[in-house]
């Protein structure tokens, strides 16, 4: 046997033997040659595929991207910034109906500087297209779990507002716009008044309604950029930035009407809230801030309650 024939069966038996298929296709596409496995791959022999076009065998979708990105590489060629084998991952329509994912190596054949046709293989990835699925699935659902938590770690679930927590974190924000620009910001603290006696006469769950109910009509009271975090039981904090002690005070005003005209259906009794306003004032911190306004509140409820008191 001479070293042709040797060489020529060593190619031969790698070729059929091997998982991939291999194939050669001219300029337009069609298949002129492809190797054995593709009837355990895709159902289809050799003869079903050789003389058909590649695009015949791909799902809409992936025929449209596969000439997209021929176009990419057609530029890139022509260009000089060709790399010598291109990769695709497409979808591919087997004999029986099903469809698989397939990973496709292509590189152009040259005669002389012109391209006469493509070398290539094909395998078989729909097990690891499979697995990508299910990691970016589990990806997905790790982020919407990591959106609940920090829902959790910041909100207040009865009420739907921010938790004493995050009003730290947004005092902190402030004070350095504070520092910077000179933005002033002030705060409303509230409770409401008599809500033992509340909770007393009507039970836990109409307090807890009385709560939601109060959040919602603070929220329709005051600008999106005011934020509502429940300091504890039924105390209330506003963060209105941008705004000094004289408007923080109408803002109280127009917020504790609301309340005192909204109907929470207790029968002969009215909920009202005593609220006190401070305005930052440089150099303090957290708890000097929110003390000194909590005092203002502490003087509303002694002075006969439904009232607003500044700091």
């Amino acid at each position: 046997m001479s070293d042709f024939s040797k060489e020529y069966n060593r190619y031969k038996y790698v070729i059929e033997n091997i998982k991939d298929v291999v194939w050669e296709m001219d300029t337009d596409f069609i298949f002129t040659f492809v190797s054995p496995t593709s009837e355990e791959m895709t159902g289809f022999k050799p003869e079903e595929i050789i003389g058909k076009c590649m695009l015949d065998f791909l799902t809409p979708e992936s025929k449209s991207n596969v000439m997209i990105q021929w176009k990419l590489h057609e530029q890139k060629r022509l260009s000089g910034l060709l790399k010598k084998i291109t990769l695709y991952e497409l979808e591919f329509l087997c004999k029986d109906g099903s469809i698989i994912w397939v990973e496709v190596s292509a590189k152009p054949v040259y005669k002389g500087k012109k391209v006469v046709g493509y070398i290539g293989s094909t395998r078989d990835v729909s097990e690891k297209k499979e697995y990508e699925n299910e990691l970016r699935t589990y990806i997905d659902e790790l982020k919407k779990t990591n959106i609940k938590l920090n829902e959790l770690a910041t909100m207040d679930t009865l009420t739907g507002t921010f938790n004493r927590r995050n009003f730290d974190y947004h005092f902190s924000e402030y004070v350095q716009k504070n520092k910077i620009y000179n933005s002033p910001f002030s705060i409303i603290i509230f409770d409401i008044d008599h809500f033992k006696q509340i909770n007393d006469i009507y039970g836990h769950n109409k307090g807890d309604y009385i709560l939601q109910e109060i959040a919602e009509v603070v929220r329709d009271s005051i600008r999106d950029t005011d934020l509502l975090f429940r300091w504890g039981g039924d105390e209330f904090i506003i963060l209105l930035p941008e705004i000094t002690l004289k408007s923080a005070y109408k803002v109280a005003e127009k917020v504790r009407n609301a309340i005192e005209e909204y109907n929470f259906g207790l029968k002969n009794s009215d909920v009202t809230v005593s609220m006190g306003v401070g305005e930052y004032k440089k150099g303090d911190n957290v708890y000097q801030f929110v003390s000194a306004t909590d005092s203002a509140l502490l003087r509303a409820k002694s002075n006969g309650r439904n009232k607003v008191e500044f700091s």
